[in-house]
């Protein structure tokens, strides 16, 4: 008897493949976007994180600099030090000006390469608090001395990227006394400028401190007129976010420009703080 099962012809098979094949090629397509995607969102979270962050910090540090001792009024302190002072300058515990930009192959250079700006301010701790910038208290670190916060950006051999550091001295005004260990603040911060808003004239009688100028470090006239910091970082995925590698520019206050080609997320926060400078 003749068989009536019939089998697929080869077209009807040719077919099928290629059917299968293109659902198989969009539903991986889907796949691949939706990881893209999801690395690049968490990518831009990693790097506002760190600026929100470093900003939080900064802002901290800095509104409480310039506050004078609280039991004895003959000691006071400048909240922003300038590298005027020899023993601070000599160690590199004052600002330091740096308007230079960089590129992705030379932005991680080994310490003692500072990536941007550096800054110090001051203050006098109440009593009870005897700690640096980094939460660790500062050898023999006596009531009414003053602690000059020192804050850079450099290469962190740990993270293996750069980060923020910050490093406390103890000082007397002329000479440094003692000072603590230099310690990465948060990790992925990959450079920092940073302006100060100076007044050009005497503080006037109804006791207003206005900034009219905001100029860098090299061009401060006078510390003491200093009634603001403008601060500018460049934060970071801590990895590569994308496949697609793409060029981009950066400019941080007065820097120059910040040329990168690769595939990682970079995000520019800029902030003014005010300073109690009295």
């Amino acid at each position: 008897m003749r068989s009536l099962q019939k089998a697929f012809s080869l077209i009807e098979l040719m077919i099928t493949l290629v059917i299968a094949l293109l659902l198989t090629y969009g539903i991986a397509q889907l796949l691949i976007s939706s990881n893209q995607s999801s690395s690049t969102s968490d990518g831009v979270s990693q790097a506002q994180e760190t600026g929100r962050f470093v900003m939080s910090y900064l802002a901290n540090q800095v509104r409480q600099a310039g506050l004078d001792s609280l039991n004895n009024d003959t000691i006071t302190t400048q909240a922003v030090i300038g590298c005027d002072i020899p023993a601070l300058n000599a160690i590199g515990a004052c600002p330091l000006e740096s308007n230079a930009g960089d590129t992705e192959a030379t932005i991680d250079a080994p310490a003692p390469a500072i990536s941007g700006d550096r800054f110090a301010v001051a203050w006098v701790p109440p009593a009870g608090e005897t700690d640096d910038c980094t939460g660790n208290p500062l050898p023999g670190f006596t009531p009414d001395d003053i602690i000059v916060n020192v804050f850079w950006v450099s290469f962190d051999a740990t993270a293996n990227s750069n980060s923020l550091f910050c490093r406390g001295y103890r000082f007397d005004g002329i000479n440094v006394l003692a000072f603590g260990d230099a310690r990465p603040i948060a990790n992925g911060v990959e450079a920092m400028h940073v302006l100060y808003g100076e007044a050009t004239s005497a503080l006037p009688a109804n006791g207003e401190r206005n900034a009219n100028r905001y100029v860098n470090a090299n061009q401060v006239l006078d510390w003491e007129r200093v009634y603001a910091i403008k601060v500018a970082v460049m934060t970071r995925s801590l990895s590569d976010v994308t496949n697609i590698i793409a060029s981009r520019r950066y400019t941080l206050l007065d820097s120059g420009l910040y040329n990168f080609t690769d595939a990682v997320n970079r995000q520019v926060f800029s902030t003014t703080f005010s300073v109690s400078n009295y």
